[in-house]
Formats: C-alpha cells, structure tokens, sequence
C-alpha cells in the first residue's frame, strides 16, 4: 500500500445517496479500529510508502488483488443483448488476497448507449465501504468487455475517514461469470 497525504478533495456524490449507502453499510459491516493502513512496511496487498511532495506529505493506497464475491443483485440485463435503459444493482463484499474481509460495495449499473461497432457503453456507480473510510466511484465501462473478462474501471475519490481527499481509479475483471470477480484500489493524494 502507497500513502501520501493530500490537501484536495472531489464531491461525487449526494449528501443524501451517500447518507442512505452509509446507514445501510454501517448495519452489514463491523467497523475495524482506525490504523488499518500502515505507514510503512510492506502488506498482502501492496507496499505503503511515506514521501515528501511538492505539496508536503503525501498518501497513496494501493489495493490490489483484492477478490469481490456478488452477495446479491436485481438486474433486468439481457446479457447476450444488453438494451439502452436496462439496469442493475449489486452489493458485493471485497476481501484482501488472504481472504480478510475488508468491507463492502454497493453498486449500480445502466446501459446508456450502444454504438454502432458494437461498444455498449455502461455507466457504473459505487459506494465502498472499508473499515477505514468510504470511497466512492463512478464512470463507464464497455458492457462487452465486462463480459469478456477485461479489467474495466473509472474514477474514484475518498470521501471519508483515512481515504478522505485522495482520487484514483477502482477496476476490476471478471474471471469466470457468477464467480468473484478480481477488483484493485488505486488513490494518491
């Protein structure tokens, strides 16, 4: 896990979408004592690095190899022909390559546009939920190539607790369909 610290902060997100996820979050995930990141050494899931930047002390986290089994999910998705309009929603629990439960993510999906070449441009939104902090995500994914086990991914920002100000990306590839899919966590101050 990288960390730096950063002074910049994005607004994604409602005040209330966000308060609604985080009652419903709260009640489905045991909140761990703050400190899960560390400031140095190294972890199953990255390496962590304090350094200087031009703006002072910066954090970085990285999560990586991170397994995200699907607990439950409503969809009215064709999948072999996805149509402008169809939707879906998912809450899944995302884990640490040693199987420790690391919190939870709500989603949703749309098909918003198909393009002539056969692009089905997705758009995704999601509330994480760690033991840590709150990040949240959102942006477009080719349909196709969810289906086709190619890592897909959009923007992140950190809107609470030690992820609070750091912007990133969150991706993830499907491996085997109705498995757990492998997710990684990219954010830097």
């Amino acid at each position: 896990m990288n960390i730096r610290r950063s002074m910049s902060a994005s607004g994604l997100v409602s005040g209330t979408v966000l308060a609604a996820t985080w009652i419903a979050a709260t009640r489905l995930l045991s909140i761990a004592p703050a400190g899960s990141i560390k400031a140095t050494g190294t972890t199953a899931t990255g390496t962590t690095d304090t350094g200087t930047t031009d703006q002072g002390t910066g954090l970085s986290v990285v999560l990586e190899g991170l397994h995200e089994p699907q607990i439950s999910t409503e969809q009215n998705i064709d999948i072999g022909d996805p149509q402008i309009g169809q939707i879906g929603n998912y809450y899944d629990e995302l884990y640490d390559p040693d199987r420790e439960r690391l919190g939870v993510v709500f989603g949703r999906f749309e098909v918003r546009y198909k393009k002539v070449g056969g692009a089905v441009l997705t758009y995704y939104t999601e509330d994480i939920y760690l033991r840590d902090g709150i990040i949240h995500a959102e942006g477009w994914a080719d349909f196709n190539d969810v289906k086709n086990g190619r890592w897909v991914g959009y923007p992140a920002v950190g809107i609470d607790g030690a992820y609070r100000g750091l912007d990133g990306r969150r991706e993830w590839r499907v491996i085997e369909p109705h498995q757990p899919v492998e997710a990684r966590i990219i954010l830097a101050g």
